[in-house]
């Protein structure tokens, strides 16, 4: 046993100073998954979420479903439209995740925090949409880079789907300067969080409420928020549902119409400050009509 681990010790040493990590990339890649998830090839298919390995997790939520395939934008799509989600960590396959809890935001159900509200009312930013998708997605991946958060091979998956039509933005301002925002992925009436980041504080969570707010009034049916649900989520309103649940409602909203035309122009002439307001009113109408 101790020869063993001194032979691992010295493998280890010689892999990281002679052959650059090469021997450990090989083995996560090639072997540490082997048999223990569905392999994806290069037909565009996903197994059922039922066939998903239980015993590697990510979190508490996160089961391994499928191990590689490739960042095209037709199969990032038919994963999102089931309600599966991709990670990729360093020297490692692309690893698709499910689980039988699901985070979700009902946009007509959001948070608005009193330090939010006291922070829109002061008006210093504006809120636009699609207009530096780049600019965000980079300033997403500066902010992960700890957790290898963003590969390059993403950030160019985003560029494409961005150019499709599917990946959105929304920007934060202040004094024409960009301070905050997130982007994510649409279709019909669904959207999904992809990432988000703040250079001045709370402003993350000003895009957050802002998108939230403009989508409840045009009737999206929901922001997923993934299968790893935080606290910062739950405290501006998410909810977790089963799987069930989840698909049932992702099916409905895949096969909606798109509701939203034209990103760029969502959030033109709109009036934060009077959309929160509205907001808050129409919360208290229903909770009085609860109590009558």
């Amino acid at each position: 046993m101790v020869t063993l681990k001194k032979f691992k010790s010295g493998l280890l040493r010689l892999d990281d100073r002679i052959l650059k990590g090469k021997l450990k990339s090989f083995y996560t890649r090639r072997i540490k998954y082997w048999r223990k998830a569905y392999v994806l090839t290069q037909d565009l298919y996903f197994p059922p979420h039922t066939a998903s390995n239980k015993n590697i997790r990510m979190g508490p939520e996160g089961e391994l479903l499928a191990i590689g395939g490739d960042w095209e934008p037709e199969r990032i799509i038919l994963a999102y439209k089931n309600g599966i989600y991709p990670v990729v960590f360093r020297d490692q396959p692309i690893l698709w995740w499910t689980s039988e809890r699901h985070c979700v935001m009902y946009p007509k159900d959001v948070h608005i925090p009193k330090n939010m509200r006291a922070l829109i009312r002061q008006d210093k930013f504006k809120l636009t949409a699609d207009k530096a998708f780049y600019e965000v997605v980079n300033a997403c991946s500066e902010t992960r880079k700890e957790y290898t958060w963003l590969t390059d091979e993403q950030v160019q998956a985003f560029h494409k789907l961005y150019d499709l039509g599917f990946a959105h933005s929304v920007e934060v301002w202040q004094d024409e300067k960009l301070v905050g925002g997130l982007f994510g992925i649409s279709f019909g009436s669904y959207f999904h969080g992809e990432s988000m980041f703040a250079r001045v504080s709370h402003t993350s969570k000003l895009a957050y409420i802002g998108l939230s707010i403009r989508l409840a009034e045009m009737n999206f049916d929901i922001m997923d928020c993934g299968i790893w649900p935080t606290e910062h989520m739950k405290s501006l309103g998410a909810v977790v549902i089963s799987r069930d649940e989840f698909l049932e409602i992702l099916d409905k909203s895949k096969e909606a119409p798109e509701v939203i035309a034209d990103w760029g122009a969502l959030f033109e002439n709109w009036d934060l400050k009077q959309a929160v307001q509205n907001h808050l009113d129409g919360l208290t109408t229903k909770m009085e009509g609860a109590l009558t």
